[in-house]
């Protein structure tokens, strides 16, 4: 199946929703209804809701692709990868991982975990496994692309 690339805002919301055990059929129901209290609850103001229902509008087989986890964000932000994290996979900072500047180190998630990492992380970052277990993977996330000083 093909990976669909999206903007980070469309990741983060359709994440945000489903790290309340919000399933992807409701999702798709509120969006064809035009419901957007039902997605209010999850934020108000940020995120833009009615970004959402445009995208659904103008690309609901990306949309689909996207609920499926079948896609790669085009960029991420430090600060937007350490969201996507909690959203996508409950990881917190301080308790899951260490923020090292341009390497966010320790992290640890199960092989499919990993692998749908792997489909969905922008890549101006780069996954550095430190251990592959039988049942869990460990490794650092790099910035790829330094800043030049």
């Amino acid at each position: 199946m093909k990976t669909e690339k999206v903007a980070l805002n469309y990741a983060l919301m359709i994440e945000q929703v489903k790290s309340n055990d919000v399933n992807d059929e409701e999702i798709l129901m509120a969006l064809a209804k035009g419901n957007i209290a039902f997605f209010r609850e999850f934020g108000r103001g940020l995120p833009d809701w009615e970004a959402l229902f445009t995208f659904y509008q103008n690309n609901r087989n990306k949309l689909e692709q996207l609920l499926k986890g079948e896609y790669e964000i085009s960029f991420l932000t430090k600060g937007t990868l350490k969201r996507f994290l909690l959203f996508k996979f409950g990881l917190q900072e301080g308790k899951d991982y260490k923020d090292r500047g341009e390497i966010l180190a320790g992290l640890i998630l199960s092989h499919e975990d990993y692998e749908n990492l792997m489909k969905n992380i922008a890549r101006n970052w780069v996954v550095n496994i430190l251990e592959h277990a039988e049942e869990k993977v460990r490794f650092n996330i790099e910035l790829r692309i330094k800043p030049v000083i």
